[in-house]
């Protein structure tokens, strides 16, 4: 994460994929208020090979897609195979994020647990604090 001018941030992240083509990719995704329980408020897990190819997507998924706009600053915008490494770029964090999701103020943890050939290779964990 690396500031850019007060009260932004941005992200880029570069995921390499040592073995291509990938074509088996599924997440398991979890939305949790923090330090209350164990127990998610919102859980999914989706194939994101068949993501791209079906017009009936989870909206749990595409929420938490448009949420992080993958589709703007992400090449992980098609279908498998995935042929190159995975590029965020310049994601901008700032007070425009919004989760549109039926949830209140609070602190809140995102999970996302990422295999590939039914293999956990990746686990990535957001804190997000809502307010007003």
């Amino acid at each position: 994460m690396k500031p850019v001018r007060r009260g932004v941030k941005e992200v880029n992240m570069v995921v390499r994929l040592l073995q291509v083509p990938i074509t088996n990719v599924s997440v398991r995704a979890e939305i949790l208020r923090r330090g209350y329980s164990t127990k998610s408020l919102y859980q999914f897990e989706i194939d994101c090979c068949q993501f791209w190819l079906t017009k009936r997507r989870n909206p749990m998924a595409q929420a938490v897609y448009k949420f992080l706009r993958l589709g703007t600053y992400s090449n992980a915008n098609h279908s498998c195979p995935y042929n190159n490494d995975i590029i965020i770029d310049h994601l901008p964090i700032d007070k425009d994020l919004n989760l549109p999701l039926p949830i209140g103020k609070g602190e809140y943890v995102l999970k996302m647990y990422w295999k590939t050939y039914n293999v956990l290779r990746s686990t990535i964990d957001l804190n997000l604090k809502i307010t007003d």
